[in-house]
């Protein structure tokens, strides 16, 4: 019996996170976490395709209805600074984020888009 309370508990606790998690990002907005992770990793691939040795980067973003303002910092191989900073107004997927975006690697300006990743390509599901 302590062990089926126990299952109960767990699950229950498991529901409630689970809640809570979809809570915390707009239902009818540009989602902060899906933005700064799909940010990330475009901007990170963007930023190899330069030629820069991307030692690690990590991105943030604050959303708002109609866009999410991103925030990423990170470090070259050889210890220069990484900033990549601007407005996402549309997210599709893993595929791409759409809106301002500029990328600097210590002084220099490596981008400045309008657009990361595959715009253009949307996952389909196969019959």
């Amino acid at each position: 019996m302590g062990k089926a309370r126990r299952m109960w508990a767990v699950g229950g606790l498991a529901g409630l996170a689970a809640v809570g998690a979809a809570a915390c990002e707009p239902a009818d907005g540009l989602g902060s976490s899906a933005v700064s992770v799909t940010t990330d990793q475009l901007a990170t691939h963007a930023l190899k395709q330069d030629g820069v040795a991307v030692q690690w980067l990590s991105c943030s973003a604050q959303s708002g209805k109609a866009e999410a303002t991103v925030d990423c910092v990170g470090r070259t191989d050889d210890q220069r600074k990484i900033s990549v900073k601007g407005k996402v107004t549309e997210q599709l997927d893993d595929l791409c984020v759409r809106g301002r975006l500029t990328a600097t690697v210590g002084s220099r300006q490596v981008f400045s888009v309008q657009g990361l990743g595959n715009c253009d390509r949307r996952n389909t599901p196969t019959s």
